[in-house]
């Protein structure tokens, strides 16, 4: 028998070794002094300490104090008492549309949409969407979102032009998404169905992207295709059949706005139902905006695991109305945050995003304990890495996922008397942002983006807009 000397002698060497930093094969970046808000699970406290990166962009060690003295690294950089967080991920953005700001300042969602998709975009070319949806990607980066889901324009439902450009918009868009350095979820448009539609014409155009897409040069930021669910603007069940079917036999999640305008939330509710009986409903759906729901569509949501992204900039300027967060995380559904599209929150700003969505809530709730600063921040991380399925890789700064941290300069944020996340979400904004790290590598410095042109993606895309 083991004498229990030796057995708690063993237990004590365990704790200690695990406790110790693991260090990488081939570390590439080390980042020391910092102050770490992980968000990690169970890791609420901040770390006073440094972070170490593998050459391939994982993170090795998240540490208190000093990094081993015999480190051999290509680069470090001391933050000198910074504060590090996760970069943000937006759940839902129409990337594309940073070169539409300020439209229809005076319309709720459908004099929006009628404005934005009936007269401007639907003049632009593939060409045109790839200038815009770089500007957007860059833009994004450059206020500390690291990884978004992109509603991108397929050029189908509005032009009607699938039969001759096929995939030219989404190919278009990908290769902006892939050389703009975001991570990125591809959400694609699939066919629109209408009477005379068939369910394997959508097939073949879907399975012809996904072709296309694997034979693209590998790349870590590509995340996953998405489908753009579209179901509660359509006028058949088909369109609820289509897109269960597509999603089951490639395997791809779905994010469809859904009950998002006050004017037209009765018919969209009543195809929730199509939704349903077509197996649409599950795990791998996310709702884009879900502000109008009932006890129905609440209970059923939660019964099949599904979530939604929570759009608090957009939702606030076109008078959406404001979704009930607390219900839905207490019933169970998993919620995401997202900055929408910069043609309807004109802002790219997760801070601004975040303290939109906390003080309406409050509002609504009349009670400033409903939600608090953390929760925001963790919905804007954790929660929409859960969303999107990758949540193994993105959104916290632990061991084994990606270096995609964002550094934030503390002068701004004032001395630090209760809770330091309160400071950060209720301060905090885009000029704070020192650097933006994705995958340990640099892409933001001081608001300039270095791997890419952004004043000239700015350029192009203001050139190429419709008056």
């Amino acid at each position: 028998m083991e004498r229990p000397t030796s057995a708690i002698l063993r237990t004590f060497l365990f704790l200690t070794l695990s406790a110790l930093p693991t260090l990488a094969a081939n570390p590439k970046l080390l980042v020391t002094h910092v102050h770490i808000l992980t968000m990690a699970d169970g890791q609420k406290e901040p770390i006073d300490g440094y972070i170490l990166v593998a050459d391939d962009g994982t993170i090795t060690a998240v540490h208190a104090g000093d990094p081993p003295a015999n480190l051999n690294l290509a680069q470090t950089w001391d933050g000198h008492g910074a504060w590090v967080i996760p970069g943000f991920i937006s759940a839902h953005s129409h990337l594309w549309q940073a070169a539409y700001r300020g439209l229809a300042a005076d319309k709720t969602l459908p004099g929006w949409i009628a404005d934005l998709y009936g007269q401007h975009a639907l003049h632009n070319s593939p060409d045109d969407f790839y200038w815009f949806t770089l500007y957007g990607c860059l833009d994004h980066l450059q206020h500390g979102i690291t990884a978004a889901y992109n509603f991108n324009y397929g050029g189908t439902s509005w032009q009607n032009t699938s039969e001759k450009s096929g995939n030219a918009f989404d190919e278009a868009e990908f290769s902006a998404e892939s050389e703009s350095g975001l991570r990125f979820v591809h959400g694609y448009q699939p066919d629109t169905m209408k009477s005379d539609s068939t369910i394997d014409a959508a097939r073949q155009r879907l399975k012809s992207f996904l072709d296309w897409t694997a034979a693209q040069p590998h790349n870590t930021a590509f995340l996953s295709v998405m489908i753009n669910g579209s179901t509660a603007f359509n006028n058949t069940v088909q369109q609820a059949v289509m897109e269960a079917a597509l999603g089951k036999e490639f395997h791809l999640g779905n994010e469809t706005h859904f009950v998002e305008a006050p004017e037209t939330q009765g018919d969209q509710r009543s195809k929730f139902r199509w939704m349903l009986d077509s197996g649409l409903v599950n795990d791998q759906l996310i709702f884009g905006h879900f502000i109008h729901t009932d006890e129905f569509i609440l209970a059923e949501t939660a019964k099949a695991h599904a979530s939604m992204s929570w759009n608090p900039l957009s939702n606030g300027r076109l008078a959406s109305g404001v979704a009930d967060i607390p219900k839905y995380l207490k019933l169970g559904i998993r919620v995401g945050m997202g900055v929408d599209g910069e043609a309807s929150a004109d802002l790219a700003d997760p801070f601004e995003n975040m303290r939109t969505g906390l003080y309406a809530i409050h509002d609504k709730y009349e009670d400033a304990t409903v939600m608090s600063p953390y929760q925001v921040l963790w919905l804007h991380t954790m929660g929409s890495a859960d969303v999107l399925g990758v949540k193994d890789k993105l959104g916290s700064l632990e061991p084994g996922k990606f270096a995609d941290f964002v550094v934030i300069d503390p002068a701004r944020l004032g001395r630090v008397l209760e809770d330091p996340y309160s400071n950060l979400v209720l301060v905090a904004a885009e000029p704070d942002i020192e650097r933006v790290y994705v995958g340990g590598n640099l892409m933001v410095d001081h608001d300039q983006v270095l791997h890419a042109d952004l004043e000239k993606a700015r350029t192009e895309s203001n050139r190429r807009l419709t008056p």
